[in-house]
């Protein structure tokens, strides 16, 4: 099991796009994740709305 970070912005979440674009996404799955709570809330205050929230998520890595 691995823990990484999301971002929640109103009920979307963070999403970093193939061109490069950072987006929004509708569903968690689709989320970018990140190693840690610091580079999350670095992503966060730069791109997300205030307001934000860093949710933990812990991942299967089967």
């Amino acid at each position: 099991m691995k823990t990484v970070y999301v971002i929640k912005t109103g009920a979307q979440y963070l999403y970093h796009a193939e061109d490069g674009d950072i987006g929004m996404a509708p569903e968690i799955e689709g989320a970018m994740s990140f190693p840690s709570y610091k580079e999350a809330e670095l992503a966060a205050s730069q791109h997300a709305d205030p307001g934000f929230e860093i949710v933990t998520v812990n991942v299967d890595e089967r």
